[in-house]
């Protein structure tokens, strides 16, 4: 990997390691304020919502080869974890106080404050081996635990996306062309 794109990637998971964890410690500050964890989108949100759209870079990264991993993959994973949070969370404002959009947002932030760490310290070649085990291991609790989150999010939010037709086309339209968000969002 040229010089150039090893700096790029150091830098850029240095930001990320650092935005995420502000956004760990706002929704850490958010639940202790709340007593629950349905402060932590109040607090938080702008936060984790900034370097989850700055993570579209990753895309990018893949896509012109510096780093490996395929374009495909990370647009997927990028994009089902952005739908939740700015289609779905930031659209509907009377989930975002909920325990689920709270424990969504704390194993986001614990999972990307060991990813990214992770990432950069690959990328400088000086990657302990518990920061390697901590990278693989996290994962097989927090990934469930996000993912109960995502869903019972998107849940409690299908009634207001269905009521609203929030990012719905509807017929009829010079398309001829129907989409509805809320039956989108229960078969995938």
């Amino acid at each position: 990997m040229p010089s150039v794109s090893k700096s790029y990637l150091l830098i850029y998971n240095v930001l990320q390691s650092v935005g995420w964890a502000v956004a760990f410690f706002q929704v850490i500050a958010g639940i202790k304020q709340a007593g629950s964890l349905t402060g932590a989108y109040a607090t938080a949100g702008e936060t984790v919502g900034f370097f989850q759209f700055l993570a579209v870079l990753e895309i990018l990264h893949a896509a012109i080869g510096i780093v490996g991993g395929s374009p495909v993959t990370s647009l997927m994973q990028w994009g089902g974890r952005s739908n939740v949070l700015f289609a779905v969370v930031k659209s509907v404002p009377e989930v975002q106080a909920t325990p689920a959009v709270g424990a969504m947002l704390l194993v986001w932030a614990l999972s990307e404050v060991v990813r990214y760490p992770w990432y950069a310290a690959v990328t400088a070649g000086v990657c302990p081996q518990w920061l390697t085990w901590l990278r693989y291991t996290a994962f097989i609790a927090l990934y469930p635990v996000g993912v109960v989150g995502e869903m019972h999010a998107v849940y409690l939010a299908l009634p207001y996306i269905g009521a609203r037709k929030l990012h719905s086309v509807t017929l009829p339209n010079s398309l001829n062309f129907a989409f509805d968000y809320r039956v989108f969002m229960i078969v995938s």
